[in-house]
């Protein structure tokens, strides 16, 4: 069994590896790449980028039941064959539908992969070694956050299609290496429910679950206050100071945010096995908002680093301990939906950007607008602790037997 265990999740957690790395190959140019070689307006690129967003999240109301239904192997696989057909067909793209196509994929493949992981890394990993394990997987995705961007601007010389076409052989890969690792271990199938799946039996979730419906709004918050990084704080900086010294600021700033996970990753993990992972979320969620409201409160780079430093352990604190939660609060054979429900936190990926950049507009210097958007944050420190003790409240009568 151990040697079981370490083979399919070493795998897992390779392929999780591979698969942001690839993204983070090319989505972050994807928007300076539409404008270079296309000439869209802001518009247009911004409605590529909200399509894969909100397909994204219209999948995770749907999805979940789905991956509790059928074995998750082939439902990894085909969301993998998404993502391969996405990237295949990116370079062939000449008109705007296109790209519009091109995103939509992108978010429902998305949507069927990311909580498929976590749904395998649950089920092929013993209980005990879970916290592990999803702690590995958020360090895997951070280090491929991190290097995967710096490496895409050396590779970029060979033309952006190119890139695009690298990145669909290794989905390729993923593909034969899942097939090949479940060939030879099968997964045990976990007994799902035998009714008919209705696509709004997620909904009936949120509907008997309080405990988790809040929780979901809790992400929602969290969601919020973590997107306003790349999108307001860096139109912030380009607004503060002239371009050089913005994107100099920037690059600062995001190596501060990558060493910051790799140095208190470790930590954070150790602290995992003191506190409650309600308390974790608290605290991070906390962190997370003294961190926006500090960066407008100066505009000098060496307090913006500072800020940065506190709204990354925060960030640290929370999306190491989600995962872990999430899975605490359902059975085996509904993990599928409790992890895609999880993706109806980016409402608040999608609603912070706008606000945000309402806000910049609206409102004269940087103080007030992060004052807001930090006040709207923290509001998950108490929908945590309110998911928390209704699922308390629930619970009490059955401890015991």
């Amino acid at each position: 069994m151990r040697s079981k265990f370490n083979v399919v999740t070493t795998t897992i957690l390779l392929s999780i590896f591979i698969a942001r790395f690839g993204t983070f190959l090319v989505l972050p140019y994807l928007t300076l790449f539409l404008l270079d070689e296309f000439h869209y307006s802001s518009f247009q690129i911004g409605a590529i980028i909200s399509t894969l967003a909100l397909s994204n999240l219209f999948m995770s109301f749907f999805i979940g039941p789905y991956i509790d239904k059928f074995r998750k192997d082939k439902v990894i696989i085909t969301g993998l064959i998404g993502y391969l057909g996405c990237y295949f067909y990116f370079p062939f793209i000449d008109h705007y539908a296109g790209f519009i196509l091109f995103a939509a994929i992108l978010g429902i493949s998305q949507a069927i992969v990311e909580p498929t992981y976590r749904v395998l890394l649950s089920l092929y990993t013993e209980p005990e070694n879970r916290r592990l394990i999803f702690n590995i997987r958020y360090f895997l995705i951070n280090i491929s956050a991190a290097i995967a961007p710096l490496t895409s601007v050396y590779f970029q010389q060979f033309g952006m299609e190119k890139l695009f076409f690298a990145v669909g052989f290794i989905f390729l890969i993923n593909i034969v290496t899942f097939a090949v690792i479940f060939k030879k271990y099968p997964m045990k199938q976990v007994a799902a429910d035998s009714k008919k799946i209705s696509i709004f039996q997620s909904f009936y979730v949120f509907k008997k679950d309080h405990a988790f419906s809040v929780f979901i709004l809790a992400l929602i918050f969290i969601s919020f206050g973590y997107s306003q990084f790349d999108s307001t704080f860096s139109q912030y900086l380009g607004i503060t100071f002239d371009y050089e010294l913005a994107i100099k600021y920037f690059s600062w700033l995001i190596t501060t945010n990558a060493i910051t996970v790799i140095v208190i990753q470790y930590f954070v993990y150790k602290l995992g096995e003191i506190i409650s992972t309600t308390t974790s979320l608290m605290i991070g969620s906390s962190l997370l908002s003294i961190g926006l409201f500090f960066f407008g409160q100066s505009e000098h780079i060496f307090m913006l680093i500072i800020a940065m430093v506190i709204f990354t352990a925060g960030e640290v604190l929370v999306f190491t301990m989600v995962d872990i939660h999430i899975d605490d609060m359902c059975e085996d054979h509904e993990k599928g939906t409790y992890f895609a429900l999880s993706g109806v936190k980016s409402i608040g990926r999608i609603a912070g950007p706008s606000l945000g950049g309402y806000l910049l507009d609206s409102l004269n210097g940087g103080g007030m607008v992060f004052t807001i958007i930090g006040l709207i944050t923290v509001l998950a420190v108490p929908s945590f602790y309110l998911s928390n003790k209704v699922r308390r409240d629930l619970n009490a009568p059955i401890q015991h037997h």
